[in-house]
C-alpha cells in the first residue's frame, strides 16, 4: 500500500513539473478594477449579516452571467444603509463603528466608495443617531438631483439628517416627530410616513434648510389595512403594497405627492385562497411592470412569513399580468431594468435564485460568496 502511494505522488510530481515552467509569474498584490458605470444586469446584495453585524458588506453581482458571477465587495458596518449614484461613479454606505469593535465610543459616517476600485475615497461624519434596523431601502435616500443625502434617524426621537455628497459635509437635521423612513420628493425634498395614517413633506434650500412643509390627508388605515414601507418606482410612479393586498399608488415628482387612487391585487377568482403580500423586500419593479412576493393563506401576522409566488401587474390599470411559482418559499425581490429583465430572489436559504423576468422561467441559483443574510437586493 505504501509503495502505491509513493509511485501516486512521484506520477502526480512527474506530471505536474511539466507545466510549471509555463505559468506566469503572479505579481503581488495584484488587482482588478471594475467599469466606473455598472451594466444593468449587475445588481448589489446587502448582507447585513445578522452573525456578526460588524462585518456586513454589500457584493456585487452579475445576475445575467451562467458562472463568474461575482464582482467585488465593500464593507458595510453595523446595521448599515446603501445607495449608489446614478451620475457619478460613487457608492454610498451609512455606515457605524464603535472603537473597541463591539462596544466604545460610536462613530456614525456616510462611507464613499469608488466604482471602478471599490476602494473608500472618502466619509463625512454624521450624527451618531442613525436609524440601526434591518436593512430598508428609505432608511437612506438621495435627493432627486442626487447632491444631498437623507439619513434617517431614530434615538427613538425620529429625524432626518441631511448630508451634502459633492461637498462632504452635513448640512442639517429635520425633526419629523410620529414619523419614518425618507421619500425623495419633488427636486429636493423628502416626504415620511406617519403613524396617524398620512405623509408630511419637507421642501429643501440648497443649503438644506426646510423652506416649506405640508401633509396630506389621511391615506392609510393603520387598524385595518396598514401598507408595507417598502415601494418600487414604475413610470416615475411609486408603488405601495398593503397587508391585505392592496397597491398604493403615490406620485412623489412634484413638490407636493399626490395620493393616486388605490386597486386590489388580488383577482375575484381568487379570493378563496386569502393571497397576500408577505416577506421583507415584498416589491419591485422595472420599467414596465410591478412585481409582488406573494404567499397563499394569509393571516393576522403573516406578513413576514415569505412567499411562494411573485405576481407580476401592468401597474395602470393594475391588471394581474403572470404568476411566477418560486422553487422555495423566499423572502425578497428585485428586479433590473434591463433588457431582458431578471427577477431576483433571495430565498430562504439566503441564496438568490434569478428567473427570468417576462416568462418567469427558473435560470440559476447564486452563492453570494460568504454573504450570510442578503436580506435586500439593489437592482443597478
Amino acid at each position: 500500500m505504501i509503495h502505491v502511494i509513493f509511485i501516486s505522488f512521484f506520477v502526480l510530481a512527474f506530471s505536474l513539473d511539466g507545466y510549471a515552467a509555463d505559468l506566469p509569474i503572479e505579481t503581488i498584490p495584484s488587482t482588478e478594477t471594475l467599469p466606473e458605470k455598472y451594466p444593468d444586469t449587475w445588481v448589489f446584495a446587502h448582507d447585513f449579516n445578522f452573525y456578526s453585524l460588524i462585518d456586513g458588506k454589500i457584493t456585487i453581482i452579475d445576475v445575467a452571467a451562467p458562472s463568474r458571477n461575482f464582482k467585488g465587495i465593500v464593507g458595510a458596518s453595523g446595521f448599515a444603509s446603501f445607495q449608489h449614484s446614478k451620475s457619478r461613479p460613487e457608492l454610498y454606505s451609512a455606515q457605524s463603528f464603535y472603537s473597541r469593535g463591539t462596544y466604545g465610543e460610536r462613530t456614525d459616517v456616510v462611507v464613499i466608495f469608488d466604482t471602478a476600485s471599490l476602494q473608500p475615497i472618502d466619509e463625512i461624519i454624521i450624527p451618531s443617531k442613525r436609524q440601526q434596523v434591518v436593512t430598508q431601502k428609505n432608511s437612506f435616500q438621495l435627493t432627486d438631483d442626487e447632491r444631498m443625502g437623507l439619513v434617517m434617524n431614530f434615538t427613538p426621537a425620529a429625524s432626518v439628517t441631511i448630508v451634502d455628497l459633492v461637498n462632504r459635509k452635513v448640512l442639517g437635521e429635520i425633526a419629523i416627530p410620529g414619523c419614518n423612513f425618507v421619500f425623495p420628493t419633488g427636486k429636493r425634498g423628502f416626504s415620511t410616513l406617519c403613524a396617524d395614517g398620512t405623509l408630511a413633506t419637507y421642501g429643501l434650500s440648497a443649503e438644506g434648510a426646510v423652506t416649506s412643509s405640508s401633509r396630506t390627508e389621511v391615506f392609510i388605515d393603520i387598524d385595518n389595512d396598514p401598507i408595507f414601507v417598502k415601494n418600487a418606482i414604475v413610470g416615475g410612479i411609486t408603488y405601495f403594497p398593503s397587508f391585505r393586498s392592496r397597491i398604493q399608488p403615490v406620485d412623489f415628482r412634484s413638490a407636493k405627492p399626490r395620493v393616486l387612487d388605490d386597486w386590489n391585487m388580488v383577482p375575484a377568482e381568487l379570493n378563496q385562497e386569502n393571497w397576500r403580500p408577505s416577506g421583507w423586500q415584498v416589491i419591485a419593479g422595472n420599467d414596465e411592470e410591478l412585481f409582488v412576493l406573494m404567499q397563499a393563506d394569509g393571516k393576522e401576522g403573516s406578513h413576514k412569513d415569505g412567499g411562494t409566488e411573485v405576481w407580476a401587474f401592468e401597474p395602470v390599470p393594475g391588471t394581474l399580468k403572470r404568476r411566477i411559482k418560486l422553487g422555495t418559499a423566499s423572502i425578497s425581490i428585485a428586479v433590473t431594468r434591463s433588457k431582458p429583465s431578471y427577477l431576483v430572489v433571495t430565498n430562504a436559504d439566503m441564496l438568490l435564485d434569478v428567473y427570468a423576468a417576462e416568462s418567469g422561467n427558473f435560470l440559476r441559483t447564486i452563492t453570494t460568496g460568504d454573504a450570510a443574510t442578503p436580506m435586500v437586493v439593489h437592482a443597478n
